[in-house]
């Protein structure tokens, strides 16, 4: 069952995994015409406390939706270079490990730093 594994391994490397890059590159693309649009809202609306919060809840949904996606295009693209590449060998495939367990680390450690709002740094966790 090994071999049986491993060949579906290597078919999500050269067949779904490129389907899949495509797939979230759109979807952040919608997320980002959602914010736009919740952004839009917020700045022409006159929103009441509750739809206030309803209009918070739905950016910070569909912000945390474009995270995830993100995150997966960040390993998809080290998955990408190998397609690119031909037939891989073996150094390319553990420069490729190495590089989805940094980046992987690097999102599991990853903290935002206030550009402008210092003052707001301490609310994030």
């Amino acid at each position: 069952m090994e071999i049986l594994e491993a060949l579906q391994a290597v078919r999500d490397v050269f067949v779904n995994y490129p389907k899949r890059y495509e797939e979230i590159r759109e979807g952040i693309k919608r997320c980002e015409l959602e914010i736009e649009d919740l952004e839009h809202l917020m700045e022409f609306a006159n929103l009441n406390a509750s739809q206030g919060y309803q209009m918070y809840k739905a950016m910070k949904e569909v912000r945390n939706r474009r995270r995830e996606l993100k995150n997966e295009l960040e390993l998809l693209e080290i998955s990408k270079r190998i397609n690119n590449v031909g037939k891989p060998n073996e150094k390319i495939l553990n420069q490729a490990i190495g590089d989805m367990r940094k980046v992987m680390k690097q999102q599991n450690d990853r903290c935002y730093s206030m550009r402008i709002r210092h003052d707001l740094q301490e609310l994030i966790k």
